[in-house]
């Protein structure tokens, strides 16, 4: 493996070395034989683990656990505790043939392990950066709501939505950007309507509602979403959860006037406005403080890399190239 090679790479290698040891029919670690059952937990001093002439504790077993990287922690619960001891054994084993063969010395191995120190290192400070910023203030809080009313619009929207599933004699044109909302695809919902017709459709159930027929009984007879089963109901939807052009939609229509069909990919809704509100505080803190630790993680951030500025020799780095799918591109 090359020195060069990027980090999720060798990551990669070394979750495949850890399921190989998983697969492979090692022999089970010897156990001591089996005496009076005791009624004593471990104690944490006691050794519970051993390779060659290494010893580990029960407290230092527990710590390997704990400390174990995300993506080997799935695998390691899979094999429970005594079988990921016995793997954690055999890796070990081979560390220490590593070791007798001085490959700890070779100045790959430096390499990485020096790469590998760093990474932890700017993981663990990013860890410690957002645990400082846990605790917001109330009024921290409170002052955002003020200030960013508008972001906290809240429309209750009741819709139907007609799906077309085939293109119409002319084709179907470029479809604008998908609503957000959870539609089915053009697979899944099975219309057999050509998309003029579907619109054709949407024209005459929003003249049948505006004639005075109730849109939620409409809604469950003739919408392909999943909210028809209560009516189109989609409960109260605030800014950015769809696109831009329904979003103005559902935002500038008068309350309880119908809209027009509006397209997106695979269909057309109708959406009827029954009420505004502005999202109360309590409901919107949740997002407020995630929003003022975003806020606050950028700022540290960005005073760090006025800190730690980072200079690239126009000489050496000249225009970038794409990176090869296994590395880095020779230079």
């Amino acid at each position: 493996m090359s020195a060069k090679c990027p980090l999720s790479v060798r990551r990669g290698m070394l979750a495949i070395l850890f399921f190989a040891l998983a697969l492979q029919p090692w022999p089970l670690a010897a156990q001591a034989p089996a005496g009076e059952p005791s009624e004593q937990e471990v104690a944490p001093q006691e050794v519970v683990l051993t390779v060659a002439d290494q010893k580990i504790t029960a407290a230092e077993f527990e710590k390997i656990i704990s400390a174990l990287p995300p993506q080997f922690q799935g695998t390691a619960a899979q094999m429970g505790i005594q079988g990921f001891a016995n793997q954690y054994g055999n890796l070990l084993g081979l560390a220490l043939e590593g070791q007798k063969r001085k490959i700890d010395q070779k100045e790959q191995f430096l390499q990485m392990i020096s790469f590998e120190r760093m990474l932890l290192l700017a993981q663990l400070t990013l860890n410690e950066l957002i645990g400082t910023m846990a605790v917001l203030n109330p009024d921290e809080v409170k002052a955002y709501y003020t200030a960013h009313q508008g972001d906290f619009e809240q429309s209750k929207v009741r819709g139907i939505y007609v799906p077309f599933g085939r293109a119409g004699a002319s084709g179907d044109a470029e479809a604008p950007p998908s609503s957000g909302a959870s539609v089915p695809s053009e697979a899944e919902s099975g219309s057999s309507l050509t998309e003029s017709e579907a619109k054709a459709k949407a024209d005459s159930l929003r003249s049948r509602i505006q004639a005075g027929e109730d849109m939620a009984t409409l809604a469950q007879t003739d919408s392909d979403h999943p909210s028809s089963e209560k009516g189109g109901d989609f409960g109260y939807v605030g800014r950015n959860q769809f696109a831009p052009e329904i979003e103005e939609l559902i935002f500038s229509i008068p309350i309880n006037q119908v809209s027009a069909p509006v397209r997106d990919r695979f269909g057309f809704f109708l959406f009827q406005v029954e009420s505004r509100r502005v999202q109360p505080l309590e409901e919107a803190t949740p997002l407020i403080e995630n929003n003022l630790r975003q806020q606050r993680l950028s700022t540290t951030l960005t005073k760090l890399q006025e800190d730690y500025p980072v200079t690239l020799n126009p000489r050496y780095f000249k225009e970038p190239t794409p990176p090869s799918p296994m590395g880095f591109p020779p230079r």
